[in-house]
């Protein structure tokens, strides 16, 4: 019950910054946000595997499922094996929005999904935080109507947040209203 043999991680580096570090429910995997050489943007999010010895594998970039040209940050992975993270790049209501994408049995990711209004503003949106059995947890805003700059919300998920999006119409000749 004490902290002992606190050390910096391997890949850190004076030249980038780590940041942002979340385990996977299985401890064996650490996920982090970082600008090291081999990102697809500004920032994105990495893994690194914990060997039994306590070691760690070489970082391995998310790729692009997850990462954008823009900032990919605060990763957090579930019980239920959903990362959530926060992007500037993926389409979003403004500034950094929180999203989320299945991590798949074969490792890969499923198609990113923004969480929508309510956990997302026009503002920005980050380190979301789920507990999976109660359904309860917080993420940070920089919205109006806080009590400071950055400022810590909790929630209750009443239901599964998923953004589907459908447009349906006809599509008519303007002159003759033939459809086309």
């Amino acid at each position: 019950n004490q902290w002992s043999k606190v050390s910096e991680v391997p890949f850190n580096s004076n030249n980038y910054s780590t940041a942002h570090p979340a385990l996977s429910p299985d401890e064996k995997t650490l996920y982090f946000a970082s600008d090291m050489p081999g990102t697809h943007g500004q920032s994105d999010i990495f893994k690194v595997r914990i060997n039994d010895d306590g070691s760690y594998s070489n970082p391995e970039n998310l790729g692009s499922t997850i990462n954008t040209e823009g900032r990919e940050s605060f990763p957090f992975v579930s019980q239920e094996n959903e990362l959530y993270f926060t992007s500037d790049g993926h389409p979003g209501l403004g500034g950094f929005d929180v999203f989320v994408s299945k991590v798949e049995a074969d490792k890969s990711f499923s198609d990113v999904q923004n969480l929508g209004d309510g956990v997302n503003s026009s503002k920005d949106d980050f380190a979301y935080l789920i507990e999976d059995k109660s359904r309860r947890g917080f993420f940070t805003s920089n919205r109006e109507g806080g009590n400071g700059y950055d400022d810590i919300y909790k929630f209750l998920e009443t239901r599964k947040l998923r953004c589907e999006q459908e447009l349906y119409g006809v599509v008519t000749d303007l002159a003759t209203k033939e459809i086309l």
